[in-house]
């Protein structure tokens, strides 16, 4: 039964968002960032340079001065060194330069020189604009640090997470080599226990039609202790018979699986099997099975045995699931280089959310476990196992109430 698997595409706020950092991350990523950077970038090194880059450009301006006969930018140099502080030592010291910058432009720029002006308004209205230009360098460069520090906290939460995923797919890796021994050790058991048991169930059996076909030369003869030995004798062949088809079934699911199970294929006529198939049934149940075909022949390579199998699975369940008075329904078409086949009963039918699972092996529907009839629900995963092996598919519609079709395609010849 094929089932279509349909692609999610992931919206932008279905993606996986990492959590808000911490102040403690923060901290150690702080800390973990400053231990990696060179020793002449960090924050003790950056004031030291602070104070030389604000002294070298109160130099730049004093000698553009002398050589200029105006200069109207005094604060030129002492923004770019503001600047440079900021874009190699970070925030700390970049404020350190503003403020050294502001009092040297204020003492050796802005006239009358030579003294600090700060404290009165006029001094004040002609540092704003510098102050404030510094301040933004510095808020700038506080936004750089802090993005930063977001950066390298989602690298670092995404390498935890791939690591926990890679830890998550080797403990999987694990969990699936131990289902995959624990299902090959499945498998080796029922196909021991199946071969111990058949020798004994044979042997039983052998045994009680052995007795039967002496009692029945006794020409009714009987007396009426041998009656009921004969009753009993009668249930254990009937017994030991099933548990013959059982064991039968569970070496075949077990060949099958394990591959051991060598397909023998050979031209067919789907049509001939399947009358001889209904024949066989209808001799067994005396029911009414009709056949309808389309056409006279429809030629297979396939393996002959192996699909009158199926068909027998899906025509005896029609038989053993629905009303004794009811057609059981085989018709077989021709379509896009493909063999159908349908076996159709008026049964009660299954739910749908049971079709899904009717394929699996030693799966029973309530209806099944609740009725009379022998089984364990392994026809169903012989067939659809022999199925896929020919390269075609199997699968059910049903409706509760009005009975269910099963249906094989198999590639025409």
């Amino acid at each position: 039964m094929a089932t279509a698997l349909k692609r999610k595409h992931t919206t932008p706020e279905q993606k996986v968002k990492l959590a808000p950092m911490s102040f403690q991350k923060a901290a150690v990523l702080r800390r973990q960032y400053n231990e990696e950077k060179p020793w002449w970038r960090r924050a003790a090194m950056g004031f030291l340079f602070s104070i030389l880059f604000v002294a070298a450009a109160v130099l730049g301006t004093f000698l553009l001065r002398s050589i200029l006969p105006t200069f109207r930018f005094p604060s030129a140099f002492l923004l770019m060194a503001v600047l440079f502080v900021s874009l190699i030592w970070g925030v700390a010291p970049s404020l350190l330069a503003v403020l050294i910058s502001t009092l040297a432009l204020d003492y050796y720029a802005i006239p009358p020189t030579g003294v600090i002006k700060v404290y009165t308004l006029d001094g004040l209205l002609q540092l704003i604009p510098f102050v404030v230009s510094g301040f933004v360098i510095a808020l700038i460069t506080a936004q750089r640090e802090s993005a930063r520090m977001r950066i390298l906290g989602a690298e670092q939460e995404l390498q935890e997470r791939a690591e926990d995923l890679e830890q998550a797919n080797l403990h999987l890796e694990e969990t699936n080599q131990q289902l995959k021994e624990a299902n090959q050790l499945k498998d080796r058991f029922i196909s021991i226990a199946s071969h111990e048991l058949k020798t004994p169930i044979t042997t039983i059996r052998g045994q009680a039609q052995l007795v039967l076909r002496r009692l029945s030369k006794q020409n009714g003869n009987l007396s009426p202790e041998m009656m009921t030995m004969r009753s009993t004798l009668e249930k254990i062949n009937d017994q030991t018979g099933r548990l013959t088809s059982l064991v039968d079934e569970l070496l075949e699911i077990s060949s099958l699986r394990s591959g051991k199970a060598e397909l023998r294929k050979k031209e067919c006529d789907l049509v001939e099997i399947c009358r001889g198939v209904i024949e066989d049934q209808q001799m067994l149940s005396n029911r009414d099975i009709r056949l309808t075909v389309a056409s006279d022949k429809v030629m297979l390579l396939v393996d002959c045995d192996r699909i009158a199998q199926v068909i027998v699975n899906l025509v005896s369940n029609a038989i053993k699931y629905s009303p004794e008075r009811s057609p059981v329904e085989v018709e077989i078409n021709s379509q896009q280089g493909n063999a159908l086949i349908q076996v159709r009963d008026h049964g009660k039918g299954i739910d749908k959310d049971q079709q899904k699972h009717i394929f699996e092996t030693f799966y029973r529907t309530p209806d099944a476990q609740s009725s009379a009839k022998f089984g364990l629900g392994l026809g169903l995963a012989i067939s659809k196992d022999i199925v896929e092996r020919h390269g075609g598919r199997i699968w059910c519609e049903s409706q509760v109430g009005k009975g269910s079709t099963f249906f094989v395609e198999l590639p025409l010849k």
